[in-house]
């Protein structure tokens, strides 16, 4: 009997609530708060202001307990340049807006930039951003590429070696160009050794051989053959 009793208190106290938010969103009611305002509370670089005020215009007027603070933060999270959003209410008619913006550390292709993650992205202007790596392959490896150039660029700097792009073959060839016109060809079966191999040899070349760009081909197990361009 208690809990039969107990049960419809719970069910009572439900309705009412459900009941009380109803009338919370009716626009007729004294009780309705609409959105008036939005406060954007983070620091923005890229994204343009005129694009966030786009999205926030087409929320303000609705109920302060109706709006859907996760359609507001997937319309933000589609604008260039923007990696996550974040969309908090504060009574009684204001959401505050909070963005994180993408942070490139590489490109990709000609048309994309890769962020910190390894996930890909293309802003509408890459302008600014012509000094980072360019990375060259399947979307897909995106992030094994970018893991790639960190090792690969610790180990050629034992011999001042920068790359300029990284391409990762359909056939699993890496391919390395140097800032000064060289490139390394280089298998993925055992690249780290073959790489090993290479940089502690690298010294012993002539110096008429280091001073000129060369292609270095590296797959081979006993050693490496050297080329002119």
């Amino acid at each position: 009997m208690r809990r039969l009793l107990r049960s419809a208190v719970l069910l009572s106290i439900i309705g009412a609530l459900g009941a009380v938010i109803w009338v919370l969103m009716q626009e007729d009611s004294p009780l309705f708060r609409p959105i008036q305002q939005y406060e954007l509370v983070s620091e923005i670089q890229h994204v343009k202001p005129a694009e966030i005020d786009a999205v926030m215009q087409r929320y303000l007027g609705r109920s302060f307990w109706e709006v859907e603070l996760e359609s507001i933060q997937s319309e933000l999270t589609r604008l260039d340049w923007v990696s996550s959003a974040l969309v908090k209410r504060s009574w009684p008619a204001q959401l505050y807006v909070s963005i994180q913006e993408q942070k490139p550390v590489a490109r990709w292709g000609k048309t994309g930039l890769v962020n910190q993650s390894g996930i890909v992205f293309y802003p509408k202007d890459l302008a600014g951003f012509n000094n980072l790596v360019v990375l060259e392959g399947q979307l897909a490896d995106s992030a094994k590429i970018l893991v790639r150039l960190s090792l690969f660029q610790t180990a050629l700097k034992s011999i001042k070696f920068t790359i300029s792009i990284l391409s990762l073959q359909l056939d699993g060839t890496w391919k390395i160009s140097l800032l000064d016109g060289s490139k390394i060809i280089l298998d993925r079966k055992g690249d780290d050794v073959k790489l090993d191999q290479f940089i502690r040899a690298y010294p012993q070349l002539s110096m008429a051989l280091r001073k000129s760009p060369q292609v270095y081909d590296l797959r081979y197990s006993n050693g490496f053959i050297v080329g002119g361009l």
